[in-house]
């Protein structure tokens, strides 16, 4: 079985400036989700999915490049499925088809080569999905969530849920913006995908989108460098 994965890393973050290149404990944190990869020896190929140069330069110190993605792919609206899609289009007409493609987010530096082996594991359990996801459970309970009025009053978007106790409400999952598998009739066939579960903890499914998310993930990094936590 072949594997592809894809780790996108576009040039032009907002929130975080250079985000997928910024050094993360001496080394450009998107060096972690390579080496991780590589370490894991899951794939048959990975690509950086980038439009940047410069990126490129500092990602094929690693791994080589087989090409740069265009630049209208790597505007603010465009989502990763078309980034994927692009992909194995341009994969695919250069003679090469995949039985599994896989994301693993550039700034993902908790996520190690032990969640992907598990992950890989797990993909192949069941029988009702084409496609796994990373989640972690929400805390406290969504349906304890409140929204605000323009005055900044709080409204409960649940009121029948929030007296409740949190053991008697169904869990809910979110993306925790680090990985995923998709099977390869997903792309090939397009079929719509069919998400199972992978669940991580939270302490390593941080979606790092900001600069408070930057430094949590710091911190859990340097306890678990120094033996002092268990991811």
């Amino acid at each position: 079985m072949k594997k592809l994965l894809i780790i996108p890393a576009r040039s032009g973050s907002k929130r975080i400036k250079n985000k997928n290149i910024k050094i993360f404990f001496n080394k450009p944190i998107i060096y972690y989700s390579i080496n991780q990869s590589l370490k894991s020896k899951l794939f048959h190929k990975i690509h950086v999915s980038t439009d940047c140069k410069n990126i490129a330069k500092i990602v094929e110190k690693k791994i080589k490049i087989d090409f740069l993605r265009p630049k209208k792919l790597a505007k603010d609206n465009i989502g990763l499925m078309d980034v994927f899609k692009f992909v194995v289009k341009k994969y695919k007409s250069i003679g090469h088809i995949f039985s599994e493609i896989w994301f693993l987010l550039a700034c993902s530096p908790l996520i190690d080569k032990e969640d992907l082996i598990k992950a890989n594991k797990d993909f192949k359990s069941g029988s009702k999905h084409n496609s796994l996801l990373a989640v972690t459970e929400y805390s406290p309970p969504i349906q304890w969530a409140f929204k605000q009025n323009s005055n900044k009053i709080l409204i409960p978007i649940n009121k029948k849920k929030q007296k409740e106790r949190s053991q008697n409400l169904q869990k809910s999952y979110y993306d925790t913006g680090t990985f995923g598998i998709f099977n390869q009739e997903v792309f090939y066939k397009n079929k719509k995908p069919i998400f199972k579960s992978f669940l991580l903890p939270r302490t390593k499914g941080i979606d790092i989108d900001n600069i408070e998310e930057w430094e949590f993930a710091k911190k859990i990094f340097k306890l678990k460098k120094l033996n002092l936590y268990s991811l």
